[in-house]
């Protein structure tokens, strides 16, 4: 699929104070845009339906939905009729009330829109959802999946997070664009790399677990470096801070521990 990226950036001035907003705008298709503030890093989707203009997870952020509102009005010369969320953290739904206000509806299934397919799962959140717009034949999956970070499983476990990868790649085709949470779009062949590194990162996290390591120990464990370097498909220097690192064994300890 092809994708044409372009950088738009504008200036809004807010009670006597020049506040700056910056949306990048991917065209993924004529009928789909992809658009995210570029210091807040929310993947959101804007798709025309027969129904009217869908957006999916409006982040929050009083200046930057204004920019988005102009930006949507520049691509489809009208406002979202219908807001989607994939879960319901702030950071994917704090947007949703600004476009309501506007007069556009909150859904909670796409049953009344043909062309976006909704599929139900637990894994990042207790209630994430996966949408599949199929005339661009990209799929949004929220932080179920997530480019620029290290997995987030925390809700389903490794039994729920298994089963919305499978739903996910049960949607489209090989060629389908999966749209992360956060971070560059990307293939169903990385999501399946994405999927063995988490159950490597969670199989060797447990077997030091059982061989008696402490949360330290394994923390300086040269396999789990390894692993966890896997998700730093960007190559950032430093991927994320040490306490984040820390966090993430801590919180696979948790899983492994309740076997969820």
């Amino acid at each position: 699929m092809k994708v044409t990226l372009f950088f738009i950036a504008c200036l809004f001035p807010f009670k006597g104070l020049a506040a700056t907003a910056e949306i990048l705008v991917t065209k993924l298709s004529n009928e789909a845009y992809l658009l995210k503030s570029a210091n807040y890093n929310t993947n959101i989707g804007a798709l025309k339906t027969s129904r009217g203009v869908v957006l999916i997870d409006p982040m929050p952020g009083e200046d930057n939905l204004r920019v988005l509102s102009k930006k949507l009005n520049g691509i489809y010369g009208s406002q979202p009729l219908f807001v989607l969320n994939t879960h319901q953290h702030d950071d994917h739904a704090g947007g949703n009330s600004y476009f309501m206000n506007a007069g556009a509806k909150l859904l909670s299934s796409t049953m009344e829109l043909a062309e976006i397919k909704t599929v139900e799962v637990k894994s990042h959140s207790s209630a994430d959802k996966v949408f599949f717009h199929r005339s661009s034949n990209s799929i949004f999956v929220g932080d179920i999946y997530d480019t620029n970070w290290h997995p987030t499983f925390y809700a389903g476990g490794v039994a729920g997070f298994v089963g919305a990868v499978d739903a996910i790649l049960g949607l489209g085709d090989e060629s389908s664009l999966i749209i992360p949470g956060h971070g560059k779009p990307t293939s169903k062949e990385e999501l399946k790399k994405f999927r063995k590194n988490t159950l490597d990162w969670v199989s060797k996290v447990k077997a030091l677990k059982e061989s008696g390591m402490s949360l330290s120990e394994i923390q300086q464990d040269d396999q789990i470096k390894s692993i966890f370097q896997r998700f730093n498909v960007e190559n950032r220097a430093v991927f994320v801070p040490e306490k984040a690192f820390i966090r993430f064994i801590e919180r696979t300890l948790t899983v492994i521990d309740s076997a969820v």
